[in-house]
């Protein structure tokens, strides 16, 4: 992530005295301060259809029912962004910036050239970390203060799915484009939608190598090969079917020679196309074998074409049913409800919403054993606390910075799936100490650019978060009184679930 961002948090003042509370709360009796009795299905849905109720939350959520809910999370046209929102992304120069318009201002000078010198890639690492650090500050300002709370789940769901690994140079200066415009249009849409934008995106084809993947053929002469297979594997073994999937390593090979002559750039007379092009002189003319389908040597059609087997095989409805699983329900999900999800993947024609609906819908969905269990990722934590304090929007770079001393900066996830889904992955005894200073921090307003409201009382912030918040934390925040009392909350093993 940018050099901007500090990695963490500001001070550690009140740390101590946070920790003494929590030890006070197994000893006070239960019963004072008890949580107002909410539905337990209408906790669950916000709990997991959101990063975490913000003030209002549940009394809403209650009052639309379980299914309406559902409904108005799968529908995010009919909620628009609040003004506050859209004026704080608008002071963000370079969200309204495409990729073609990025590289012109930002990168290398002279062309669009996929390998630029070495004194020009040193000055795009250097401009490239202030659209990373924008790109990072409007994905928290949207995680935190939009309505369509499922929108926001889902686009950092696939933005790691479809991760770029830990960005650099030109990946690095269009991570946010990569999200604006190949994940958020169709982070609620058709998988086959999505899996074609990010393939044919600059910021996967540099990422992934898939650039430099290309058999030169011209003048007659023997073929000169420079064969990448790299995201060749990675859209087979991660993004479509799985690591247990169908695939060999032929397969694999025959992929790779599919997406040969995919560039970076703009071909000559060519209309503006986002900075992908296809060159066909880089590309191998020959028929290809992909799990069993015969491709003839069509050039550019080839890879829309391997696209769509791998979109609608079984093995991808399953692989992306068992991740939505792991990420909205459990580590371990229940193979029958993989099944039942996979199955409305298949006949939806990779429909996200209507494989989202039957996931949500499930009887395991609603299961109590499941229910309050899972231990937030620091991402979670942090847009979870601030959007219980009722905050407007504001800066959101400290946030950042923060969120980086956690274990989950922006963009550096270096693996192939990016940062983990399951739960358990986050649960570390040495980052448990980072994340009580996080919560004693945020309540003190030490975070510049998110400080509490003087007015936010205990009472008020317990009852925003409901009835997870028990009465034996209740009544020490309550003895507590102030900004400390806010800490033991958001440091709270209750705030720490969902």
């Amino acid at each position: 992530m940018s050099t901007r961002i500090s990695g963490r948090c500001h001070g550690v003042a009140g740390l101590a005295a946070l920790l003494a509370l929590g030890l006070l709360l197994a000893a006070l009796p239960a019963g004072a301060g008890d949580a107002p009795a909410l539905d337990p299905k209408i906790v669950h849905l916000v709990s997991r259809l959101t990063y975490g109720p913000a003030p209002g939350d549940l009394a809403r959520a209650t009052a639309m029912g379980p299914e309406a809910f559902i409904e108005a999370q799968l529908s995010p046209e009919t909620a628009p962004e609040p003004q506050a929102l859209t004026a704080a992304l608008a002071a963000l120069p370079t969200q309204a910036m495409d990729t073609v318009r990025l590289f012109r201002e930002f990168g290398p000078s002279g062309g669009t050239e996929a390998q630029p010198g070495p004194d020009a890639m040193r000055r795009v690492f250097d401009r490239a970390e202030t659209a990373s650090l924008e790109a990072a500050r409007a994905r928290l300002l949207r995680s935190i203060w939009s309505p369509n709370q499922l929108t926001e789940l889902m686009v950092a769901f696939w933005c790691d799915h479809f991760s770029l690994g830990a960005t650099k140079g030109l990946a690095q200066l269009w991570s946010g484009s990569f999200e604006r415009e190949a994940i958020r249009p169709h982070a609620l849409g058709r998988f086959a939608d999505l899996l074609a934008a990010t393939a044919r995106h600059p910021a996967m084809l540099i990422a992934r190598g898939n650039w430099k993947n290309i058999v030169n053929r011209q003048n007659a002469g023997p073929a000169k090969e420079a064969l990448d297979p790299t995201y060749a594997a990675i859209l087979l073994a991660h993004q479509t079917l799985g690591p247990g999937g169908p695939q060999k390593p032929a397969d694999t090979l025959a992929l790779a020679r599919i997406l040969t002559g995919w560039r970076v750039g703009a071909a000559r007379g060519a209309a503006d196309s986002g900075g992908f092009y296809f060159d066909v002189e880089l590309h191998d003319p020959l028929d290809k074998t992909l799990l069993g389908h015969t491709i003839k040597g069509t050039g550019a059609a080839e890879g829309a074409t391997a696209l769509d087997i791998l979109a609608e095989h079984p093995a991808t409805a399953k692989n992306i049913a068992r991740k939505l699983a792991i990420y909205f329900l459990a580590d371990d999900p229940p193979p029958a409800l993989v099944s039942r999800t996979a199955e409305a993947f298949a006949k939806s024609g990779g429909d996200i919403r209507q494989t989202l609906l039957a996931l949500f819908k499930s009887p395991e969905f609603f299961d109590p054993k499941y229910m309050g269990n899972r231990f937030k990722s620091p991402l979670r934590q942090v847009v979870s606390a601030v959007r219980a304090t009722g905050l407007p929007p504001g800066d959101t770079t400290a946030l950042a910075g923060c969120l980086a001393g956690l274990g989950q900066p922006f963009y550096a996830a270096d693996g192939p799936e990016g940062y983990p889904l399951a739960s358990s992955a986050w649960l570390k005894p040495d980052a448990l100490l980072r994340r009580v200073t996080f919560a004693g921090d945020l309540a003190a307003g030490r975070i510049p650019g998110v400080k509490p409201a003087a007015k936010l009382s205990c009472q008020t912030l317990a009852d925003t978060l409901g009835p997870d918040v028990d009465a034996h934390t209740r009544q020490v925040a309550e003895k507590a009184g102030d900004n400390v009392g806010l800490a033991v909350i958001l440091a709270s093993p209750e705030a720490m679930r969902y």
